[in-house]
């Protein structure tokens, strides 16, 4: 144990010391940037200094380091689109294409063609690939409450490859990020197999250095310029400056209590980005207010109802039942007398099972925090259920759930008898609580309605289950 503590010690040495080498090309006073290390089980960051890119009014010429960067980015944007990582829906990638090159507003860039597409993830994050690919998760479209709200995230990143920020940090970081644990990365963002996970893997895969910058952020300086720069992008293109400031509001929520180290999470931290951005919006959208929608949140909402219904799956399979149970309360409150709403409702107040519905103030404190994240990596989702299965408040808090749940599916199916989803997601709630009978009615009633579902044999046997018992 000494000698593996002394061997860690030496890295990083090693790695501060490479860091304070020179890099030609750059001659600005330097600047902080997180740097991530493994130091036993607890994954870390420490800082050390970049130097920044040297602001000058020369285009930017593509060199052979850059040139690799790009081919690295543009075989990644394949794979995502080849792994089925890539939400697609004709209405959502028109919708989005409108929005970002409203606010992109530039004709030709050299090697940039603008794409702007949702990844299926339910995490709230975005990212841009320096070749104009712009991702931004289910997660965070479901958490957007109106479209200058998307426009501000699409703004922010769109900054990002018009400054060319990738290229700029990779020409500075390439030689000094010997030290960084790429593959403890992967597992603090995402210790589970779902599809967040398998996206960061293919960055981690072709190009890690993307996975430095565009899931944990650029130097504070870049990300800063990102957001006063398209704060001014958001306002040009008719949008609502202040929407901006909204949509970081929104993630302070923190509604999973979660020590995510993405630029979206805490670099810079959330306050920080509301106070210098509130204090730099000084005059409303350009474009007369009659350009925009009569009401913008109903027109959002509208726009986002499937993806959102797509997303609360993504969030229930990920473990992440308090996000679910937040965007399916707002999908039924949108639309209360939609069956397939009340379903997600349903669906998630079942996946909470014993965990409360909302964490409070003492959850969400650093310490508890940081605790939580160590007892996820520990634990699966089964025992850590179990767990709080064993206490009175967990079995309290689970029947009320349950009870909550089942009062849902049966609204759902009153306003939808053939609402089959709900007819499978009653019979899986009745055999949890062993209503034998009811479960296999509820079953029977779901083959019949969906002979042909993805999981129709698995239904099969699990009422051949019940029967035999």
């Amino acid at each position: 144990m000494k000698v593996n503590r002394r061997y860690q010690v030496c890295v990083l040495a090693l790695c501060v010391l490479l860091a304070c080498l020179p890099v030609t090309g750059f001659s600005a006073p330097p600047v902080p940037v997180r740097v991530g290390y493994r130091l036993d089980s607890d994954w870390q960051t420490t800082t050390t200094q970049v130097p920044a890119q040297t602001e000058t009014h020369e285009p930017f010429k593509f060199g052979k380091v850059d040139q690799e960067l790009l081919a690295q980015i543009n075989r990644l944007d394949e794979r995502f689109e080849k792994e089925g990582l890539v939400y697609h829906e004709a209405a959502l990638d028109a919708y989005l294409d409108r929005v970002g090159k409203a606010v992109a507003a530039e004709h030709e860039i050299e090697n940039v063609n603008w794409r702007f597409r949702a990844l299926r993830d339910p995490a709230p994050n975005a990212f841009a690939l320096p070749n104009g690919s712009i991702f931004v998760n289910t997660g965070m479209l479901a958490l957007l409450e109106e479209e200058a709200q998307l426009a501000s995230v699409l703004a922010h990143e769109i900054i990002h490859v018009t400054k060319r920020h990738a290229y700029q940090q990779n020409r500075s970081l390439r030689k000094k990020v010997l030290a960084v644990n790429i593959l403890g990365a992967i597992s603090a963002w995402s210790p589970g197999g779902t599809a967040a996970g398998l996206a960061i893997d293919l960055i981690a895969t072709i190009s890690p250095m993307m996975l430095t910058l565009s899931v944990y952020g650029y130097s504070r300086e870049l990300e800063k310029e990102a957001d006063l720069e398209g704060l001014k992008r958001v306002s040009a293109a008719g949008y609502e400056p202040d929407q901006m400031v909204k949509m970081i509001k929104l993630l302070q929520m923190d509604i999973e209590g979660e020590q995510l180290n993405s630029f979206y999470s805490d670099h810079p931290k959330l306050q920080e980005r509301v106070n210098y951005l509130s204090s730099n919006i000084k005059s409303p959208a350009d474009k007369p207010s009659d350009q925009q929608p009569e009401d913008p949140r109903t027109l959002y909402l509208t726009q986002m109802e499937s993806v959102d219904r797509h997303d609360v799956s993504l969030a229930i399979n990920a473990g992440r039942f308090r996000s679910a149970l937040y965007v399916s309360n707002k999908l039924a409150n949108f639309h209360p007398d939609s069956s397939d709403n009340l379903f997600y409702l349903a669906e998630s107040f079942r996946a909470l099972g014993p965990r409360a519905p909302a964490l409070t103030p003492a959850e969400l404190t650093g310490g508890a925090k940081k605790k939580a994240a160590k007892d996820r990596s520990k634990r699966t989702l089964e025992e850590q259920e179990a767990e709080l299965m064993k206490t009175p408040p967990g079995q309290t808090t689970w029947k009320a759930n349950q009870q909550r749940s089942e009062e849902l599916y049966l609204r759902a199916l009153e306003l939808n008898r053939f609402n089959s989803m709900a007819h499978r997601g009653l019979g899986m709630l009745y055999e949890k609580i062993e209503r034998k009978d009811e479960a296999m009615s509820e079953y029977r009633k779901y083959i019949e309605l969906a002979p042909n579902a993805f999981d129709t044999e698995r239904i099969k046997r699990r009422l051949e289950l019940l029967k035999g018992s």
